[in-house]
């Protein structure tokens, strides 16, 4: 069995094993088809996609091969990047090179419409959806404006932030010496007491919370600010 050659875009290599002058050539733009075809065919991400390939050496020769090409990778092309991927011909001229391309993905993302201050409530106002390239970005990042909207921003952020959870915290509701209404609620009846938060929390959240009568520290769920409902 003849042996693959391989060709690395090395300019000495390269001179030394192009195709004879007089053998028909392997075209660079059927190379790049077929690396385009297999990356269309075999990656595994979401949204939309654009594929850049690397140019080859315009020095570069090859035999025409005589068998469909075959392109394979070992990189993981579920993520977005550059990715090496390899060519090779099976023919009895066999010759193999590799590739690169550049993978980038695009998705709709929740962006900062205004600026935002440390401790500002982020508003729908704040809010809203470009189509952006998320490549480089953590798989945190925000799709939907309601996932901000009356959230704190933990720091200053500029015009254009593509939004992550990182960016905002749910707002605490009471804080600890906040005076509140405790309701108590069973089958049948309600009553209402004064008390006093001894935690902060926001809403959902469980607190502490000093009874004014008794003063008994009952565990409590915030509802709203200044009201919180007794855990029975």
């Amino acid at each position: 069995m003849k042996p693959f050659q391989y060709y690395f875009l090395i300019p000495l290599l390269v001179l030394s094993l192009n195709a004879q002058a007089d053998q028909p050539l392997q075209s660079h733009e059927s190379i790049h088809a077929v690396v385009s075809d297999y990356l269309t065919q075999h990656i595994g991400l979401n949204g939309e996609y654009e594929i850049s390939l690397t140019p080859l050496d315009a020095r570069l020769r090859l035999p025409q091969c005589s068998q469909a090409l075959e392109a394979y990778t070992q990189n993981d092309i579920t993520r977005a990047g550059r990715v090496a991927v390899g060519v090779r011909c099976n023919s009895e001229n066999k010759w193999s090179i590799f590739t690169s391309a550049i993978i980038k993905v695009y998705q709709n993302v929740v962006v900062l419409a205004r600026p935002v201050e440390r401790g500002e409530v982020i508003s729908p106002q704040h809010l809203t959806i470009e189509r952006k390239d998320v490549s480089s970005l953590r798989e945190d990042f925000a799709t939907q404006t309601d996932e901000f909207e009356n959230k704190q921003a933990v720091r200053h952020l500029d015009v254009g932030t593509i939004l992550s959870v990182r960016h905002a915290i749910i707002p605490k509701m009471i804080k600890r010496g906040d005076k509140v209404i405790i309701t108590s609620a069973k089958p049948g009846f309600m009553i209402q007491m004064n008390g006093q938060a001894m935690t902060e929390g926001s809403k959902g959240q469980q607190i502490k919370v000093k009874n004014d009568n008794s003063g008994r520290i009952i565990s409590a769920t915030v509802i709203e600010p200044g009201h919180v409902a007794a855990n029975d």
